[in-house]
């Protein structure tokens, strides 16, 4: 499962806004990769910490970081990060400037989510149909089939 961490500044994103980037994030990385999207976890840390670039205080800043199985093109992440960036920006109002996106790519065998192993890209429905069947009935209810993945 892509996880995207989320940094953004203490008390300026309300809680429609937190949910419309983590829609946002998990439609970008389906639509980018074609794993579904009940794959897509975002976390949305709001700190208190200081925060510092170059040495100076900053505090409008908004750093999201990805880790991703691996095997995407570099012009797939690419254009994820810069549409990632883009909602992120209409969706806040903070400049994009400010919007930070790292993607870090994983291989799926350093990966276990829901007890197993992640697939390869492009072996989702594979690994999907090979899940036990309550596992699968979890999923459905996340809104997937086995027939809705994008290959």
């Amino acid at each position: 499962m892509p996880t995207y961490v989320c940094s953004v500044p203490p008390k300026k994103l309300s809680s429609s806004q937190k949910s419309e980037i983590a829609q946002s994030i998990s439609n970008r990385h389906s639509e980018a990769t074609g794993a579904p999207p009940f794959f897509v976890q975002v976390v949305i840390e709001e700190t208190e910490h200081d925060r510092y670039l170059g040495g100076q205080k900053t505090s409008d800043h908004v750093w999201v970081r990805g880790d991703i199985r691996a095997g995407r093109t570099e012009a797939a992440r690419e254009q994820m990060m810069l549409n990632i960036m883009e909602d992120i920006s209409r969706i806040t109002q903070i400049s994009q400037e400010h919007i930070w996106v790292y993607v870090c790519n994983l291989a799926p065998t350093d990966m276990v989510e829901y007890g197993h192993v992640l697939p390869l890209p492009g072996k989702e429905k594979e690994w999907f149909e090979n899940l036990p069947v309550s596992l699968q009935r979890y999923l459905n209810s996340l809104g997937t089939t086995k027939d809705n993945f994008t290959l």
